[in-house]
């Protein structure tokens, strides 16, 4: 049992030594047939490694959970039952040690073959956060060079006069990476023109898959604002026939690809409801496109300049580029004039760069020979593998997973984080969180150009999109460690990543079994009573899909960390969810018929987030959910819940509580069960109109950082000696009209950022308008209500409005007078 127990440790260390070894050569022998064959073998023996000690973690704490850590594995295998797992691990091990033997048996045949490769140095560190990372919600146009005359053209086209009655198109052919969606996008925010000449102005993102049923679904939620949610396509083409008729629209659909004009005919008839003088801005990468669209006007996107492709790369490096040494901008100047006046190959490796401090590292990118080739189409793709291979191995992981995604997929990064923590990305020695660890690398990726887009909706979610060119790259990078196919029999030995979309047919049982990361969108996915148990997948996600066994196929998985499931149809989630011994987090989303949550979930135990979104149906919360001790993060959105279970007591580690349009919710918890959750740092009730009041004892959670109470609109007070939560940055109030006034001594809270409504009281125990004078961080909308209740002017003086540069919008309300 020693020696079993000894060769584990060995084998992890192994797992270490082999990821090290791939970070420092693997990149370069991607561009090298011969080596790259020997690497792909050592990394699937890392893999297998990998997978083997998480197994044996999971059940040595499956059976210790109250054991320590350090003591885990010497009680573990002392138990009878333990006998048989013990035998097969220890064959395991035994097995991939043989392997890796071979493997080594070759090593120096492969130094031979790496020392003839040019070396692209990997960045020994990058800053996991570099500067501020602004939220591009509303395109910056101060940010874009070189496009005024391109969209100065495509605004002239799309609005002159003309009698035909069919709807103008205006398609924009160039390479990927070229700028198309970026001049797509400045035509869609102009305010002077566009927005004074269309009555509706919709966005769509197309990508490869012209599925005709699935762009009106999404020309549906961009008119509706919400998704159809299983209506049937004749309602959903109805009422987008309602919505455009008679209106002169502009639809830009981005990133088209089918060169089938009838598909484009069937797509058509869902838009000839609109008024003449309605258009449509295509962009595509191929001219055949724009024949097959029958287009009004073809217009071929250039490349940048090259003193508009110098501030393209300047401004991307931020605030590195800023007293920069003369000889590192010239070496830039080199580079620049390499990515031949391409913006998302300047971004990408502008972002690289500015996490580089050594005068080499630039000159290696400089002198890099991927980048010696002709053809623009080719340099482009070499641009964005140089930049991946100087990203560090942290980063490289995280990336990678989010190939799982199809093109064009709107990312949330609370999502994204928890399957990166779900695959052991995140370093479990720190004092840090790993949700704040996850934000760091989710920020450096976003420098990078990695990730692009990021906005943040009304009710704060962060999401972003991987650029298609990226895209690719994540995919080209795993070969056949990717699978987007089930008709791809012949890569499952490889198979880390399955990614299915709008398949039929039965899944091969074989596909599932190294898979690490799995993501499938309507697909009909048949059970298998003869599947094995899957031991290697982390992170499961199924959309729109049918499934004739959930119960089963959950408990096929039972060591995955993350499961998400959407717009899946059921009633309820099978009890089989309590044998996920190792389910982190878990996302339900759009489940309109779903009713309850099982009791099970209490036997979770490292539940760490639940969220639970567009459930109308259920009422309530299991008591056992005060069983999940792990539980930091618990997320309800538009639900039909009436209160909060008073077990929620026992979640010590709750940091996050977030209830957001539950319309029914009257009362948030009771007084002594509410007191107990000291470890609370934010608390979102969002638009739960049916709340009255807050418990008293909220102002023992001094750790308290973030309460957001907007759009609560029969809130009639606030507790006494909130003042007291002198963490509080953010106290939202906007539109909550109810409020009689705030309580005295909120104006010790001076590091509120956000408060959104200031209401005056007439009671002594009410704040009065002095209490704002020392408010001087608050930003945003600010609205002074009931200003009539103001009895002395000296009060109104020692506001000091001036020294709040942060308010954008200031509102006076005297209140009803009389």
């Amino acid at each position: 049992m020693v020696g079993v127990t000894k060769d584990l440790q060995e084998l992890q260390d192994l797992v270490e030594e082999i990821n090290n070894w791939l970070q420092t050569v693997g990149d370069k022998a991607m561009r090298n047939d011969r080596s790259s064959n020997w690497l792909k073998k050592l990394k699937d023996v890392a893999y297998d490694a990998e997978d083997l000690v998480h197994e044996f973690r999971i059940e040595a704490e499956k059976h210790e959970e109250n054991i320590v850590e350090n003591v885990i594995v010497k009680h573990f295998w002392t138990k009878p039952k333990s006998v048989v797992f013990e035998f097969k691990t220890a064959h395991k091990i035994k097995a991939i040690k043989k392997r890796f033997d071979a493997i080594v048996k070759g090593k120096s045949y492969y130094s031979t073959i790496a020392n003839s490769i040019p070396v692209d140095r990997p960045a020994q560190h990058v800053s996991k956060t570099i500067g501020e990372v602004p939220h591009w919600t509303i395109m910056d146009e101060t940010s874009i060079f070189g496009r005024d005359k391109e969209k100065n053209w495509v605004i002239s086209k799309l609005t002159e006069s003309s009698i035909q009655q069919n709807i103008k198109i205006i398609s924009v052919i160039g390479l990927g990476g070229s700028g198309k969606t970026t001049l797509a996008k400045l035509v869609f925010n102009d305010g002077n023109t566009i927005k004074q000449h269309f009555e509706l102005i919709l966005w769509v993102h197309v990508s490869r898959e012209f599925d005709v049923e699935k762009l009106v679904e999404k020309l549906y939620e961009a008119i509706a604002g919400d998704k159809p949610n299983h209506l049937p396509l004749q309602r959903v083409s109805r009422t987008i026939s309602d919505k455009l008729a008679g209106k002169k629209f502009l639809v830009v659909m981005d990133d088209v690809w089918t060169e089938d004009h009838a598909h484009w005919e069937q797509f058509m008839v869902h838009l000839k409801s609109g008024a003449p003088g309605s258009s449509i801005l295509l962009t595509a990468r191929s001219r055949k496109v724009a024949e097959a669209v029958d287009s009004t006007y073809t217009f071929d996107m250039p490349f940048l300049s090259e003193d508009n492709s110098q501030k393209v790369f300047e401004q991307n490096l931020g605030s590195a580029a800023i007293g920069l040494d003369p000889e590192f901008l010239q070496i830039g100047t080199e580079i620049v004039k390499k990515c031949s006046g391409v913006p998302l190959a300047i971004k990408v490796l502008a972002g690289v760069l500015r996490g580089m401090k050594g005068i080499e590292e630039w000159q290696s990118i400089r002198d890099s020979n991927l980048l010696d080739v002709e053809d623009e189409e080719r340099k482009i793709f070499a641009c964005l593998l140089l930049s991946y291979i100087h990203l560090p191995h942290h980063l490289k992981r995280c990336f990678l997973h989010c190939s799982i995604f199809p093109r064009g997929y709107v990312i949330k990064r609370r999502h994204l984080i928890s399957q990166w923590i779900a695959h052991g990305f995140m370093p479990t020695n720190q004092a840090q969180q790993p949700e704040d660890v996850g934000i760091g690398y989710f920020d450096s990726l976003l420098k990078v150009g990695f990730l692009q887009d990021q906005e943040q909706d009304h009710s704060d979610e962060v999401t972003c999109k991987m650029h298609d060119l990226i895209h690719d790259l994540s995919r080209k990078i795993l070969q056949d460690e990717f699978v987007s196919g089930i008709e791809t029999i012949d890569q499952t030995k490889k198979c880390r990543y399955l990614s299915l979309t709008s398949c039929s047919g039965k899944v091969d049982r074989k596909l599932y079994d190294k898979v690490r990361a799995f993501y499938v969108s309507r697909c009909k996915l048949a059970s298998d009573k003869t599947m094995k148990k899957q031991r290697c997948i982390r992170t499961v996600i199924l959309t729109y899909i049918n499934i004739d066994s959930l119960p089963l196929f959950v408990s096929n998985f039972e060591y995955m960390g993350y499961l998400e499931i959407t717009d899946v149809n059921c009633e309820a989630l099978p009890d089989a969810i309590s044998h996920c011994w190792n389910l982190q987090a878990l996302h339900v989303i759009g489940c309109t018929r779903l009713a309850n949550l099982p009791e099970s979930i209490g036997k979770v135990k490292k539940l760490s987030t639940l969220e639970l979104n567009c459930a109308r149906n259920v009422r309530s919360l299991p008591q056992s959910i005060g069983d999940c001790d792990s539980l930091g993060s618990l997320y309800l959105d538009n639900c039909g819940i009436k209160d909060i279970p008073n077990s929620i007591e026992k979640l010590e580690n709750l940091r996050v509580l977030s209830v957001v349009y539950c319309m029914d919710l009257q009362q948030l918890l009771p007084p002594e069960p509410f007191g107990k959750l000291r470890n609370l740092r934010t608390i979102t009730l969002k638009l739960c109109m049916a709340l009255e009041h807050l418990p008293q004892c909220i102002i023992l959670l001094d750790h308290l950082q973030y309460v957001d109470l907007s759009d609560c609109t029969k809130l009639r007070e606030l507790p006494e000696g909130i003042g007291d939560l002198k963490n509080l940055e953010v106290l939202n109030l906007k539109d909550c009209e109810s409020l009689c006034g705030l309580p005295a001594g909120c104006g010790q809270l001076t590091r509120l950022r956000q408060l959104g409504l200031f209401v005056i009281g007439d009671g002594t125990n009410h704040a009065r308008i002095s209490e704002l004078e020392n408010l001087d961080k608050l930003n945003g909308e600010l609205q002074i209500k009931n200003i009539k209740h103001v009895k002395d002017p000296f009060d109104a003086e020692m506001v000091h409005l001036k020294r709040k540069n942060g308010i954008r919008t200031l509102s006076l309300d005297w209140g009803v007078l009389g």
